[in-house]
C-alpha cells in the first residue's frame, strides 16, 4: 500500500548516481590568492544554511511507446539543513488522465497535490489523497520516508540539491559553452551522459531495483550554471526499454526545472496537527495503481 502511495507522489521512478571524479573548477572565492577556486559542488554546499534555501520550478513528459503521453509540473520552496535540503513544500500535478480511463476509485489521480517533507515525514493534501482522508482531515502523514523522496521529480535522473549527484554528473561532460542569461544569471552551460549503474554508485538509496540492464540506460543532460557556480537549470532526457504486457516498449522521458533565489530565507512548516490524518485513519483500502504508472518502477 506504501508503495502505491508514494508512486502518486513522484514524478519519475529512478535512480541517480556516478564515480566521484572532480567536477570542473571555474570561479574562484575573493578570500585570499591561496583560496581553492570553487566548483560546483562546493558552492552548493556553502548555501546549506539553515533559515536559507532556494526555489523551483519544472515540468516533463513520459511518452510510453507512442501510446499515450503523462506531462508533470512541480513548483515549490527547498530549505536547507548543514548538509543538504531538511525540507520542502512542493506543488505538483501528473497528467495522468490518459492512464485511468473511467477508473472510480482512482478519481483525482491527475488532480494537483501539495507535499510538505520535513526530515523522513511527509504530509501530502489534494488530488487523489483528498478522496481517502476522513472527514475534517486534509493531509495524510507518512513517517520513515526518505529524505530524497521529494526530490525525485525534481531535475528527475539529475539531482543538482545533492552536491556528490551533481559532481558525479558534472564528471561526465562532453562539452560546454555559453548558455546565455537564466534567471537574470548569465550562465555557462554544460552537457554530457551519465548511466544509471554510474549514478547509482553515489546514491545508496536508488541501488534497490536496479538490474545490470537498467544501469546501461543512459541519461542525456544539460546543466546551467552562473558565474557563482550555482546551478539555475537542468534538462534531461532518456530512453528505456521495458515490457507492457508482452510486448517491448520503448518509454521516452525528459524534464527541464530552472531554480531561482539562492540562498533566501525560507520557512517551511509541518500542517496544523488538527487536519493531519495517518494511514491507519484512511477510509476504506487504497486501489491497485494501473500497470503503466509503474512501469520502471
Amino acid at each position: 500500500m506504501k508503495r502505491a502511495l508514494m508512486a502518486l507522489a513522484c514524478a519519475a521512478t529512478a535512480a541517480l548516481v556516478a564515480p566521484a571524479v572532480a567536477a570542473p573548477a571555474q570561479a574562484h572565492t575573493t578570500t585570499g590568492s591561496k583560496a581553492r577556486p570553487l566548483d560546483p559542488a562546493a558552492a552548493l554546499r556553502k548555501k546549506f544554511v539553515p533559515g536559507h534555501g532556494v526555489r523551483f520550478v519544472s515540468s516533463g513528459k513520459t511518452d510510453f511507446g507512442g501510446m499515450t503521453t503523462v506531462k508533470s509540473g512541480a513548483k515549490g520552496t527547498l530549505a536547507f539543513g548543514r548538509s543538504g535540503v531538511a525540507a520542502s513544500d512542493i506543488a505538483f500535478k501528473i497528467d495522468y488522465a490518459a492512464l485511468l480511463g473511467n477508473d472510480e476509485d482512482l478519481k483525482g489521480l491527475d488532480k494537483p497535490i501539495r507535499t510538505i517533507t520535513i526530515g523522513r515525514t511527509a504530509y501530502l493534501s489534494g488530488g487523489f489523497y483528498s478522496n481517502l482522508l476522513p472527514e475534517g482531515k486534509k493531509w495524510l502523514r507518512m513517517r520513515g520516508e526518505d529524505p530524497d523522496s521529494a526530490l525525485q521529480m525534481i531535475g528527475e535522473f539529475v539531482n543538482p540539491l545533492d552536491w556528490r549527484n551533481l559532481k558525479a554528473v558534472l564528471a561526465t561532460t562532453k562539452a560546454k559553452g555559453p548558455g546565455g542569461v537564466v534567471n537574470g544569471a548569465k550562465t555557462t552551460v554544460y552537457r554530457g551522459a551519465i548511466t544509471l549503474k554510474q549514478l547509482s554508485a553515489v546514491v545508496p538509496s536508488l541501488r534497490k531495483g536496479l538490474t545490470a540492464a537498467d544501469g546501461k540506460n543512459v541519461v542525456n543532460w544539460k546543466i546551467w550554471i552562473g558565474a557563482d557556480q550555482l546551478v539555475r537549470k537542468v534538462s534531461t532526457s532518456m530512453t528505456m526499454t521495458t515490457k507492457y504486457k508482452k510486448t517491448t516498449m520503448e518509454i521516452e522521458s525528459t524534464n527541464s526545472t530552472s531554480f531561482v533565489g539562492w540562498g533566501s530565507k525560507v520557512t517551511v512548516k509541518a500542517p496544523p496537527k488538527s487536519t493531519v490524518a495517518d494511514l491507519s485513519d484512511l477510509d476504506g483500502g487504497v486501489p491497485d495503481m494501473p500497470d503503466m504508472i509503474n512501469l520502471g518502477d
